[in-house]
């Protein structure tokens, strides 16, 4: 059976998670969301795989968009794979909204927790050494399910994370056309473009051999964690204000955004910049 398996990563979790399962299923190729989805259709597939983080309590906007725009052989076993660090929300029902508008149901669902990275807010926990083994592990059972094309329901929110959804999180979406306008560049930079080639979002441009922001960020860290001298940071007193003028009581996390020079960052261990720069493989 041919398969296809499209990912949304900005630090290599679904990426990997996508390896992991492609090589159980064989004859699978995996395609990142940030490529074209008309370059990409899944009409001709048996088996459609959907992996990617969970921002916002949701699915990421980019990989909404990708499928929404992608065309799915309605026949296929598809599954998805939502990797959240600890809360899923509605990342699964949302691809499941989006799919029944084609006629499409999910056959198989599951959820990986990951390490939280979200640098510019705070340093990745829990220890990779400790949740990378564990999802390692998860990801080998899930993908002998999928080989067997068990049928498994996608996890779905409980009811206080529906209750608390829209208030908490919708003041954040609603900030994320401003997201990237704190990102800073040092004078360390060295034109090496890496940060332009990782962008999930493609968001990112060289001008002068400097990076530009484009403004349809998703704070996924790609550009941070991928930079070989840290010349990015993130600092929304020196950058445009914007962000810090948008926000209120609602947005907390706001006033705390930053990057300091000392913070570790994290990328999945089994993936390496260069492998963040494939549209697929």
């Amino acid at each position: 059976m041919r398969g296809r398996i499209y990912y949304f990563t900005g630090t290599g979790n679904s990426m990997r998670a996508a390896r992991v399962i492609a090589e159980q299923l064989k004859e699978t190729e995996i395609v990142s969301m940030r490529s074209d989805p008309g370059d990409f259709p899944a009409t001709d597939c048996d088996i459609v795989g959907f992996i990617y983080p969970v921002y916002h309590w949701t699915m990421p906007a980019p990989a909404v968009k990708f499928v929404e725009e992608l065309d799915i052989n309605p026949n296929a076993y598809v599954f998805v794979i939502a990797m959240p660090s600890f809360i899923c929300g509605y990342a699964c029902e949302k691809l499941a909204e989006i799919l029944n508008k084609k006629n499409i149901s999910i056959d198989y669902g599951n959820l990986v927790y990951s390490v939280a990275n979200y640098a510019i807010v705070y340093p990745p926990f829990p220890p990779a050494r400790l949740r990378v083994p564990k999802t390692e592990r998860k990801l080998k059972r899930i993908a002998l399910e999928i080989l067997n094309l068990e049928k498994k329901d996608y996890p779905r929110e409980n009811g206080f994370i529906r209750r608390k959804r829209e208030r908490v999180m919708r003041p954040y979406l609603e900030l994320q056309k401003y997201a990237d306008n704190p990102f800073t560049i040092s004078e360390e930079c060295i034109s090496c473009g890496l940060c332009s080639r990782v962008c999930p979002c493609k968001n990112i441009e060289l001008v002068d051999g400097k990076p530009v922001f484009l403004h349809h960020c998703a704070n996924c860290m790609a550009c941070v964690v991928s930079c070989p001298k840290r010349a990015i940071g993130y600092e929304i007193t020196k950058g445009d204000r914007k962000l810090l003028e948008a926000s209120d009581s609602r947005t907390f996390l706001v006033k705390i955004m930053g990057l300091p020079r000392k913070r570790k960052l994290y990328m999945n261990p089994y993936i390496t910049t260069k492998d963040l720069t494939k549209d697929n493989e």
